[in-house]
């Protein structure tokens, strides 16, 4: 595997996915927010990069871990990158709002993003891998984890309920 492996930004990924991963177990409403956030905030960020800097995505050639990779970014992709990657980034974002969601859906993602990020663990250590699986294995205890609630109902619940309303902080 070919780049920098102990660059800051590659140490703070991996240690993010270790930490949503001990979420999962413990407080699994948190972990979807964050999975929620990350693949939502990386829709955003491809999707803008793939008009702005098209070109940044060539880059994964050379430090793809296995050879199937390099040849499909040099070659296909390099031709279609802004439509590849705009593709990426709408699987990314229905993801991102789908985990948020409750029932089939929230499975569906679930499983969809563990897909997505199986499949980017090839590209080492530009997809900061062991990350990736860290992160698909996050998303798979998800699946098992009964959830009934979207996760503004879960915000609702926790979070709004206790709150006083203006203007009623102090009785008459």
């Amino acid at each position: 595997m070919r780049g920098n492996i102990f660059s800051p930004e590659y140490l703070i990924s991996n240690g993010i996915a270790a930490v949503l991963l001990l979420l999962t177990f413990t407080r699994p409403a948190t972990a979807r927010s964050l999975l929620c956030i990350l693949f939502t905030g990386a829709a955003f960020f491809n999707g803008i990069a793939a008009f702005m800097h098209p070109e940044w995505y060539l880059s994964y050639a050379d430090i793809a871990a296995i050879p199937s990779y390099e040849r499909i970014i040099n070659g296909a992709f390099s031709r279609h990158i802004t439509a590849y990657v705009l593709t990426i980034a709408i699987g990314q974002l229905s993801i991102g709002i789908f985990i948020g969601s409750k029932g089939w859906l929230q499975k569906t993602a679930l499983a969809g993003a563990v897909v997505f990020l199986l499949a980017i663990s090839p590209l080492g250590a530009g997809a900061a891998f062991p990350c990736t699986i860290i992160l698909a294995a996050a998303c798979v205890v998800l699946l098992f984890k009964h959830s009934n609630e979207t996760l503004p109902e879960i915000f609702n619940s926790r979070v709004l309920k206790h709150r006083r309303p203006i203007g009623l902080a102090y009785p008459l």
